[in-house]
C-alpha cells in the first residue's frame, strides 16, 4: 500500500509539547512513526532545543509497529487521524486501542 502524504492519518493533537515537531500542540513532522514492543509510543518524540519539521505542515503517522492494534493494517494505520500525549511519563499514541 503505498499512500500519498496527503492520504495517510493526520497527527490531530500531540501534547508533548517538549517536542522539537511541537507547536501550539501541532504536530510538524512530515511522517511519524509509532510503537514499540509494549508500548504505542511515538518513537518520532525528540526533545532537542531545534525546531524540527515543516512549519506550515501537518503531522502524518508513517507507520504502526502495533500491530495489535484495531487501527493497524499491515503495519500502516488506518485511523482517520491520531492524538498523541502521555501515558505515565511516554508520549504515546493515544488513539492505540488492542483488537
Amino acid at each position: 500500500m503505498n499512500l500519498p502524504l496527503a492520504n495517510l492519518p493526520l497527527v490531530n493533537s500531540c501534547s508533548a509539547d517538549a517536542c522539537a515537531y511541537n507547536t501550539d500542540h501541532n504536530c510538524h513532522a512530515l511522517a511519524i512513526t509509532v510503537g514499540e514492543t509494549e508500548h504505542a509510543q511515538c518513537d518520532t518524540y525528540v526533545s532537542v532545543p531545534a525546531q524540527g519539521g515543516d512549519p506550515v505542515a501537518t503531522g502524518h503517522v508513517g507507520a504502526c509497529k502495533m500491530s495489535d492494534c484495531q487501527h493497524n493494517v499491515r503495519l500502516e494505520c488506518q485511523a482517520p487521524g491520531i492524538a498523541v500525549g502521555y501515558v505515565e511519563n511516554q508520549v504515546d499514541c493515544l488513539t492505540y486501542t488492542p483488537a
